[in-house]
């Protein structure tokens, strides 16, 4: 099992450069529409996260059906192949998993709602899977639940080379029920991964004993 715990959520190279300089992020993860909005190409933005993270980083593959999807994988391990490869867990996606791993690409199955989708991933060996808590309470389910039964499939077939990763995070308080729910990890954007080392507590805290330090140094 991975020993990665926290991902970035963004292409944005001022994010990543920001969060990794903290020293807690395991890994960095992207998708078209981040990567889109960089308005370069994926080898152009793989370059610059690169200089500024060694890390694990995953990219999204992309195409209408399997054998476009395999193309564009491989396309994509070949810039890299420390990437992490996802592909949509669907119809077109997951039977481009078994392949893809026995190459040695490590796929992330990704946009997974339901244990059936995780499952399917796990048994198709997929080093890693996405599922998405956010979006699913957007559209009025749970997300957080889907997580804990998916791990309790996975602990009771013995997938236990499948990390999950909770994915579409939008504030702290998913992020601890992700985890308590039996995700291995989770990808956070830069606010909520801001927000994971800050309280208005300790914000008020810190006001105080510098109020009270600033006293002792004026004794």
């Amino acid at each position: 099992m991975t020993a990665v715990r926290i991902y970035l959520d963004t292409a944005d190279l001022d994010e990543i450069r920001d969060a990794v300089s903290t020293g807690l992020v395991d890994g960095i993860a992207t998708n078209p529409n981040k990567i889109a909005r960089s308005g370069k190409p994926y080898a152009r933005v793989l370059e610059e996260i690169r200089a500024l993270f060694e890390g694990p980083v995953a990219f999204q593959a992309m195409g209408a059906t399997t054998a476009q999807l395999l193309e564009h994988a491989r396309q994509i391990h070949a810039m890299d192949p420390d990437l992490a490869v996802k592909v949509v867990a669907n119809r077109v996606g997951l039977p481009a998993i078994r392949p893809l791993v026995e190459e040695g690409v490590r796929t992330n199955a990704t946009l997974i709602f339901n244990p059936a989708q995780a499952l399917m991933a796990g048994l198709a060996g997929s080093p890693f899977i996405s599922p998405f808590v956010g979006r699913a309470r957007m559209a009025g389910g749970d997300g957080i639940e889907p997580i804990a039964r998916m791990r309790r499939l996975y602990d009771t077939w013995g997938l236990d080379r499948t990390c999950i990763i909770g994915a579409s995070i939008k504030d702290v308080a998913q992020v601890i029920d992700v985890i308590l729910a039996g995700a291995h990890a989770v990808a956070v954007p830069f606010g909520v991964f801001e927000a994971m080392m800050d309280h208005p507590l300790t914000e008020r805290g810190v006001e105080q004993f510098a109020e009270d330090f600033d006293m002792l140094r004026n004794r």
